[in-house]
């Protein structure tokens, strides 16, 4: 009979809380969520409903609702043993309840996007007038995003041409995702252009999706250009809810949400052949160079190097985007000319040239130049130098230049001054000899001495001494000089002989 009076009590309260219900003010209650491995969708969410009275009021019944349906009702007045009434048809493993004092939690296992909606925890007085208080709160499910698929047809792609991509993948919850696209250039980040690149997305449904799921797919058209070559892209999703661990490289596609296309070949034909001459100096016969041919391509192109006088093809040394001839010990006749670079590759099936001519101008190399005796300079011009100038001495009365004399000359000379020496040595004591009976002597002897006069020097010591210095100085200007110093020689040993006889005839006339 008493169980019976309760359920009626229930009833009537419950019927009561329908009818007229009458803020409670002297009730507190809560409701809040946890999550023991947080809200995603096909994980669990506990609901707390708890609750608080003051003097004489007490509780009788907690519902627990769904945008205001009542999902559980539960019996609490004067228990500790509550026990709760489905009022709806769910699956009886995803939503349960367990009881605490003063608390009702509800379980709601498996999260689907359904289960998503505002949970009210109200708390019924026992009472006539049936006052009540609710706590409401939202439970809202995070939707993991879903790896990108990618959609690419193509490798390899002329220069000034677009890049074709585009991603289709789960981007979660709606408004918290989306798609970003990130451009590589072998393997390193670059920002693109805005010019150079252009996004466009459309939200897609598939069969089975999620009614709280959003899926997007997004293209993109990226213009390309040589100085970006082996281009990459790579498609993100970027999700509020699910922070990436790196969104700067694709590394880990499951984890990152993310997809990379293949490298994409960027292919252009030859093009801005440059060429040098290395170096860069005026070329003279015996010289070795280098011929330098550059170009933009790619694939690789191929050189010929072509002698253009005679049609020769040369052999050149290729190291990428440079093609270099060699060149050594330059002769005028045969290196001297123009020489055509050609380069070619192949585009998408087509072939494509470029050449660039070096006309090669060869100086002939300067040989030494003979000169005559009234030459001013002494020149000496070895191949490729600049000729240097020598003064001649001062004291010199013809100049002499070095010739090709060879040893002969040089003994031949030795000879002639040694019989100059002989020869003066002879006059020299003969001199000595009859010097008493010079008549300029005897005029010297017989005239007063003046205050003016200086002791004379015997002249036959002083014709010694010049002849003995003027030899070891001509013989030596010999040796540097080779034999074309005859003159000069002889002009020197008639020094001594006519001053002495020249001072002599000047006292004789003036005694």
């Amino acid at each position: 009979m008493a169980a019976g009076s309760n359920s009626r009590l229930q009833l009537n309260l419950l019927l009561a809380a329908k009818m007229t219900l009458y803020y409670a003010t002297a009730l507190d209650v809560k409701s809040s969520w946890t999550y023991p491995s947080d809200n995603i969708k096909g994980r669990s969410a506990i609901l707390n409903c708890a609750w608080t009275t003051s003097g004489s009021e007490e509780a009788g019944v907690l519902n627990i609702e769904k945008n205001d349906t009542s999902y559980f009702s539960c019996n609490v007045y004067r228990t500790n043993s509550y026990s709760c009434t489905k009022n709806v048809q769910t699956s009886p493993d995803r939503f349960t309840t367990s009881n605490g004092v003063g608390n009702i939690s509800m379980t709601i296992g498996n999260l689907e996007c359904l289960d998503e909606a505002t949970y009210s925890c109200q708390v019924i007085l026992f009472t006539p007038a049936g006052q009540f208080q609710q706590a409401d709160t939202l439970l809202r499910i995070k939707i993991p995003p879903s790896s990108p698929a990618l959609t690419i047809d193509q490798t390899e792609v002329i220069e000034n041409s677009n890049i074709n991509v585009s991603c289709t993948a789960t981007l979660g919850y709606p408004n918290v995702g989306q798609i970003v696209w990130k451009t590589y250039q072998n393997g390193i980040l670059f920002t693109s252009s805005p010019s150079d690149i252009v996004t466009s997305s459309t939200n897609v449904v598939q069969p089975g999706d999620d009614t709280c799921t959003v899926r997007n797919r997004s293209s993109v058209l990226l213009k390309t250009s040589r100085n970006n070559p082996n281009v990459s892209l790579a498609c993100f999703v970027i999700n509020q809810d699910f922070p990436p661990p790196s969104d700067d490289s694709c590394n880990n596609p499951t984890a990152q949400w993310c997809n990379l296309t293949a490298t994409v070949n960027i292919v252009y034909p030859v093009s801005n052949i440059q060429s040098t001459i290395v170096p860069s100096t005026a070329l003279y016969e015996g010289d070795d160079i280098s011929l330098r041919c550059s170009v933009e391509a790619n694939p690789l192109p191929t050189f010929t190097w072509t002698k253009v006088d005679d049609n020769r093809i040369l052999t050149s040394k290729m190291d990428g985007l440079v093609s270099v001839l060699r060149l050594t010990n330059l002769n005028l006749s045969t290196d001297a000319g123009d020489y055509n670079c050609t380069a070619f590759n192949v585009v998408k099936g087509v072939t494509y040239t470029t050449s660039r001519m070096i006309t090669l101008i060869i100086n002939k190399a300067t040989a030494p130049v003979p000169t005559t005796t009234n030459t001013q300079n002494r020149t000496v011009s070895p191949a490729k130098t600049t000729p240097k100038t020598e003064s001649p001495t001062p004291d010199s009365k013809v100049d002499v230049t070095d010739t090709n004399s060879d040893k002969v000359t040089i003994i031949a000379m030795g000879v002639i001054l040694s019989a100059i020496i002989v020869v003066q040595f002879v006059v020299i004591l003969i001199l000595s000899r009859s010097q008493g009976n010079c008549p300029c002597m005897r005029k010297l002897a017989e005239r007063k001495p003046h205050i003016y006069d200086v002791p004379e020097r015997p002249t036959h010591m002083t014709n010694a001494l010049v002849i003995l210095f003027s030899t070891i100085y001509i013989y030596g200007h010999i040796s540097r000089n080779n034999g074309n110093a005859f003159l000069y020689t002889v002009s020197t040993l008639d020094v001594p002989f006519g001053s002495s006889f020249q001072k002599c005839a000047t006292l004789i006339e003036t005694n």
